[in-house]
């Protein structure tokens, strides 16, 4: 028998695994204690309120976190963006393609490197800046509303430090060289 069950939080316990014996040898992963599955939903709930809230300037989800990091540094490889926000090569080239159809970024060749496209924003894409970065911040401030301010703080430091110390793996920014 397995050594591991599964469960979400609050479901009753399997009775008949408990009387033979099973339970005491097993150990019960609970989805809802789980690190992983909070800061995912927590995420994606977050995710999916500015992804409403942009809709109407045309900018879907998965563009947004192209164009926040552009507005930042503008003329990254679509290989910084792709490692930068953390998504497969080949779903940044299609996030990018995109991108261009609707005029928010134009692909250029890099003059050192004919291999490297570098991405640049276009008139509109660095226009919606002032648009969109508020619609995100009112985002962050209606979640952390639901903390008090040492709570805030202490999500964030405790975040921060997950997500740089995270090890080799971690996609940060990193600086240009």
């Amino acid at each position: 028998m397995s050594a591991w069950s599964v469960q979400l939080a609050g479901a009753p316990k399997d009775e008949d695994a408990e009387h033979s014996g099973l339970v005491s040898e097993s150990r019960t992963f609970v989805i809802e204690d789980s690190l992983g599955y909070l800061v995912n939903r927590a995420a994606r709930l977050m995710a999916h309120e500015l992804a409403e809230r942009i809709r109407p300037a045309g900018v879907a989800i998965g563009q947004w976190a192209v164009l926040v990091v552009l507005w930042a540094r503008d003329g990254m490889s679509q290989a910084e963006l792709s490692r930068v926000v953390a998504i497969e090569p080949p779903t940044m080239v299609r996030t990018i393609d995109r991108m261009v159809r609707d005029g928010l970024v134009t692909r250029t060749l890099d003059p050192e490197d004919g291999r490297l496209s570098r991405i640049y924003l276009t008139e509109h894409g660095r226009s919606l800046r002032d648009e969109l970065v508020p619609l995100a911040v009112s985002v962050n401030d209606e979640v952390l509303k639901r903390l008090t301010a040492s709570e805030a703080r202490t999500l964030r430091r405790l975040l921060t430090k997950l997500a740089i110390n995270g090890g080799p793996s971690s996609s940060i920014v990193q600086p240009r060289r």
